[in-house]
């Protein structure tokens, strides 16, 4: 980690001296050396030059998409802008496809960027990881999925996930989940599930089968028609809070077909959660909707409490001497950022 982290600290300084301060950079770190790409293209540039386990890092701004056909970690600079840290998300642009042989042994990492299109994935994706990023829409098709981790993720309108799926969803905020067959098993640990809210009448979660609720919060996010959520028999639900709809059309319990009866329902949800935030809990909430670890329910509890800053370094200043001093030597100073 410190040998890359030195050597990615070495290329943008040397990007940042030689191309007079591009805002678009892509570093490809490939078998202990670094390549370097500005610009919109930069992306895709170090895409091509890619080769399976390599790691792409990007700046923030706004890259076009490209497709991935390749075993290898990217990283962005979050989804997020922060005025305080001064750091801005990283995002791409355009739809994009994910197609990886059955062949490639290297792991797929998506962390820290922000995509408002579709991702089309296709073939076969093992053991692969999106961390920290926020998604719009996840398409699967027919794509065999084992061992996928979705990791602090906001999935803003849907995921499609294909018929034979194993995937382990984290403290996430995930919009409409479907597997559309019991061959799939998915599990929800500490999320916020929630319906779709654009399709009118249609504001639940449908087709999801043979799936495990630990910890969650479900509910329909519907404004004009807050119809509540029914849950199939075939899901296990645990220590979960859900939505009891208020008026005539509404009376359908989320958990009707629960036999678990560590799961309650609310009358109002949206009053669990704190003004302005991030479906954080009010301090009342907190102490009174407990998962089955002590820690509260939702995407702040558990093992791993939500955060969306990247897990990688990340330089947030970087500024370099015009020219060197009188004894050659070349001013820099740079400003690092890290989670905790």
């Amino acid at each position: 980690m410190k040998k890359l982290f030195l050597s990615l600290v070495a290329a943008i300084v040397a990007a940042t001296a030689t191309f007079a301060q591009s805002s678009l950079v892509a570093t490809l770190s490939h078998e202990g050396g670094v390549q370097i790409f500005h610009g919109q293209t930069a992306y895709s540039q170090a895409m091509e030059a890619a080769g399976h386990g390599d790691i792409i890092t990007l700046s923030s701004g706004r890259f076009n998409a490209t497709n991935i056909k390749k075993g290898v970690t990217v990283r962005g600079a979050g989804f997020e802008a922060d005025s305080v840290q001064r750091t801005f998300p990283t995002i791409i642009s355009g739809d994009f496809t994910i197609s990886l042989e059955e062949s490639v042994t290297s792991s797929l990492t998506i962390e820290g960027i922000y995509h408002a299109g579709t991702i089309y994935v296709e073939k076969y994706l093992k053991e692969a990881t999106f961390l920290k990023s926020s998604f719009s829409k996840i398409r699967f098709g027919n794509t065999i999925v084992s061992d996928l981790q979705i990791i602090h993720c906001q999935i803003n309108q849907s995921v499609l996930f294909s018929n034979n799926s194993t995937a382990n969803i984290i403290n996430s905020y995930v919009t409409q989940p479907t597997n559309g067959s019991s061959n799939s098993n998915l599990e929800f640990t500490n999320c916020v599930i929630t319906g779709s809210s654009y399709i009118p009448n249609n504001s639940y979660i449908y087709d999801l089968y043979n799936s495990v609720f630990n910890n969650c919060i479900i509910y329909s996010n519907g404004s004009e028609y807050p119809y509540c959520m029914i849950l199939s028999p075939t899901n296990n639900v645990y220590y979960c809070i859900g939505y009891q709809g208020e008026s005539a059309n509404e009376t359908s319990n989320i958990f009707q077909n629960m036999t678990n009866s560590s799961n309650i329902v609310v009358p109002n949800i949206t009053s669990i959660f704190k003004n302005g935030t991030f479906y954080e809990l009010t301090e009342d909430a907190k102490s009174k909707y407990l998962g089955a670890d002590g820690t509260e329910v939702g995407i702040y509890g558990g093992d791993l409490p939500y955060s969306p800053t990247v897990l990688s370094p990340q330089i947030t200043k970087c500024q370099v001497a015009k020219k060197t001093t009188a004894d050659g030597k070349l001013s820099v100073d740079i400003e690092v950022k890290a989670a905790e």
